[in-house]
């Protein structure tokens, strides 16, 4: 605990109640340790791997280390009593003066993992009573280094959600954030937490670029710009990334039949240029005017550093001719590095050079590994994650290419860790689909580990390609397509960004009707990216591992999203059950899919008489 904190309590509190609390949460403020497994990384001399494990078939397994296990319970507090995790972060990543005032989300969790010790008492002027309440105060160094409350709030002891407001005049804009102490304790704080959330309020442009931030209750992305009109504007992306060989052989071309006019009328929102080789990988010329049509077209750019990620000097000159550019949303830096085994500090020592020279907009990176290195390559290095799970068309138990058997310490099939039809996991024969929701939120899981209040929202990399001689067999057929997007939504993706475009006509025709009809609707980024309610929910009538179900849940009406992940048709009466209760709509809206497979049924149960194979389906209900 730093010395001033101390000191702050003494001055502001009861000497003679703090200074015995201040001691005991100072010797018990003890966090359950995360544990990396420590293994061979690029080691032995000489061997070829791949998330971190040999693959060829000349060398031998090893440990590949770098594993992410689950944090163990702490001991040292006596039996009934728990941990109180007190979590204070801002709603959104970056404020501007014009915003006013911004909102910190504060978390109480009880747990036995992490946190300061709890017990279930305090005292006021009658006696000992419950502890059932948390006092909070967020405070600030003024000028005159003096401590200062910027906000107060009470919140519910084990409650999370909670928001309170602060005005930002005490927060003059600069690049720099502002570190916040946030204190709770119980009325009488004898017992005390404490966290250091960041605020960081930036000048308001004075050129053309844009600003972009992650809002933490939806865990949305949203850009504001002269295209947007200077009003903050959520995004859904739904793209592609995009060959620099494609998009540079349109530019200026009028005999190109498909060009980026079409690629934006097709309904995608963004687009991903992956770079040629070199430390100056685009012609500056095409590029520029690239830009502007992009800026014309209000087509979102995400720009890759992939070659370039770890080289301080091209950074520099590359951010220099694009972070003034409205259409810039994000950067993209390393693009897989847990899977290459690029240095371990090279994602963070990028993104702070990125963030001193731009801090305007977020930055992301790809990961290709199911569990390797994921702290170091993620804390600190990057504000979304994408995860690229490609189990469609593989054999996940062996690797066709290497001829080598794939598991947890040996090969590469081209998705790493995967079950897809392996007999040896049943339900991931159930369901051969079940890699992708699955890594998506082991992600969220990594980060619920490492102890983070705000999250950096992951995003999708669906299958829309086909490398002859590679591990996948063909390509995805156009039900799969939207099969891998729909799991990856379901369970909290906030961006669905495939690999790669161009792509067959039948995958762009099914992924731009998707886009025009799902993406394009004000009805998604309302439930996708608000202040919803995510449930995940079972299917009865049916194998409920054969179906995967969610609802975005607002006051009397929800988003609902259906997928079935088998090959054959379902035969039903089919009906959803949130937990204990079956899942009703009084009115229902089909926004993709069949509009007469879900419909309203005896009792206004949500139901269906069949599903056809690999069937999709998303639609508003009214549930009240």
């Amino acid at each position: 605990m730093p010395s001033q904190l101390l000191l702050f309590y003494v001055s502001s509190l009861s000497a003679a109640i703090m200074i015995p609390a201040i001691l005991l949460q100072f010797l018990f403020a003890l966090w359950a340790e995360v544990v990396e497994v420590e293994g061979q990384f690029n080691t032995p001399p000489g061997v070829d791997i791949w998330c971190g494990k040999a693959y060829r078939a000349t060398n031998s397994s090893f440990d590949p280390g770098g594993r992410l296990t689950q944090p163990k319970d702490i001991g040292g507090v006596p039996k009934g009593h728990m941990y109180l995790d007190l979590r204070i972060y801002p709603q959104k990543s970056a404020y501007l003066p014009s915003d006013k005032t911004a909102t910190f989300i504060v978390d109480s969790i009880l747990n036995t993992r992490y946190g300061n010790p709890w017990e279930n008492f305090t005292v006021n002027g009658t006696g000992r009573i419950p502890f059932t309440d948390l006092v909070v105060r967020l405070i600030k160094k003024d000028d005159g280094g003096q401590q200062v409350d910027v906000a107060n709030i009470t919140v519910p002891v084990n409650s999370t959600g909670n928001l309170v407001t602060v005005g930002l005049d005490a927060f003059p804009p600069r690049n720099q954030s502002y570190s916040i102490t946030g204190l709770g304790g119980d009325e009488a704080f004898l017992q005390s937490y404490w966290t250091y959330p960041q605020l960081t309020v930036l000048p308001e442009r004075n050129d053309t670029g844009s600003v972009a931030r992650i809002d933490q209750i939806g865990g949305g992305i949203e850009v504001k710009s002269p295209i947007t009109n200077d009003a903050w504007k959520p995004i859904f992306p739904y793209s592609f990334y995009t060959s620099w060989d494609w998009i540079q052989s349109t530019i200026g071309n009028d005999s190109a039949t498909k060009n980026l006019t079409t690629f934006r009328e097709l309904g995608y929102n963004l687009i991903h240029p992956v770079p040629p080789g070199g430390d100056d990988p685009f012609n500056h010329t095409i590029f520029e005017e690239f830009l502007t049509i992009c800026d014309q077209l209000e087509l979102y750019v995400m720009y890759d550093m992939r070659h370039t990620y770890q080289n301080d000097t091209s950074i520099a000159d590359q951010l220099s001719r694009i972070k003034n550019h409205p259409s810039l949303l994000l950067y993209y830096t390393a693009d897989e590095p847990d899977g290459w085994g690029d240095p371990t500090t090279a994602t963070r020592k990028a993104y702070l050079t990125i963030k001193k020279t731009d801090p305007y907009h977020p930055v992301s990176l790809v990961l290709n590994c199911e569990n390797f290195h994921f702290r170091d390559y993620t804390e600190g290095a990057t504000d979304i994650i994408l995860e690229d799970t490609y189990p469609v068309a593989a054999n996940t138990s062996y690797s066709t290419v290497y001829s080598t058997v794939c598991n947890s310490t040996y090969g590469d099939c081209g998705c790493d860790n995967c079950h897809a039809l392996d007999a040896a996991y049943p339900q991931y024969v159930a369901n051969r689909f079940l890699d992708i929701p699955t890594r998506v939120e082991q992600f969220y899981t990594y980060q619920e580990w490492l102890f983070s209040g705000s999250k950096q929202p992951v995003w999708g990399v669906p299958q829309a390609f086909y490398d002859q001689g590679s591990f996948w067999e063909r390509y995805p057929t156009p039900e799969e397509e939207i099969v891998q997007a729909l799991l990856r939504i379901n369970h909290g993706a906030k961006g669905i960004v495939a690999w790669i475009y161009p792509t067959t006509d039948v995958l762009e025709e099914v992924t731009g009707a998707f886009a025009r009809q799902v993406i394009a609707n004000p009805t998604i980024t309302e439930y996708w990216l608000g202040n919803t309610t995510r449930v995940n929910l079972k299917a009865s009538g049916v194998d409920p591992a054969f179906v995967d179900a969610a609802a975005w849940i607002k006051g009397d009406e929800a988003l609902v999203s259906i997928v079935s992940v088998r090959d054959e048709e379902l035969k039903g009466p089919i009906q959803l059950r949130n937990g204990d209760f079956v899942f009703r709509a009084v009115e229902v809206e089909t926004i993709w899919g069949d509009e007469t497979t879900w419909w309203k049924g005896t009792n206004s149960v949500l139901m269906s008489n069949k599903l056809d194979q690999l069937s999709t389906w998303v639609g508003k209900v009214r549930m009240k």
